[in-house]
């Protein structure tokens, strides 16, 4: 079973039993849905301000980097929606278990799209199965 988000211009599927909460401030809308027990989560953060997805993605992994100074990043590049998305794969310790992110984003001519995704390695492949499966499924839409 999936949920359906499709607001502030994008549309992605989620799974079912996971949380989904929106915060708008002006421009820029996060939208985060969040695993029931808490620990993976994804945010799907859109700038109609349109900056560009590179910088974008390495604030994000610049974040990462002042928490988790000993984390392995590597680049990535993938195809969401028919844009060009840039990013990184993340690994880090926390807690005395491996913990994983991904971190996409890409412009559209309306807007940057930021997709963060991070789980632990405790939950097995279930939390990074459904983040990839809500990647896959993320679109721009007419509103």
């Amino acid at each position: 079973m999936t949920g359906r988000f499709d607001e502030h211009g994008i549309r992605f599927e989620y799974p079912a039993d996971w949380n989904v909460e929106v915060d708008s401030d002006g421009e820029k809308t996060t939208v985060s849905v969040h695993s029931p027990n808490g620990v993976a989560f994804a945010l799907v953060a859109i700038d109609e301000t349109c900056p560009e997805p590179s910088e974008v993605a390495g604030q994000a992994l610049d974040a990462m980097e002042q928490e988790y100074p000993d984390l392995d990043a590597f680049p990535v590049i993938e195809s969401i929606d028919g844009h060009q998305a840039v990013g990184h794969e993340v690994e880090f310790m926390s807690l005395d278990a491996t913990n994983s992110c991904s971190i996409r984003c890409y412009r559209t001519p309306r807007r940057t799209v930021l997709v963060f995704g991070q789980w632990s390695d405790l939950e097995g492949d279930g939390p990074a199965d459904q983040i990839r499966s809500l990647r896959s499924t993320l679109g721009e839409t007419d509103s």
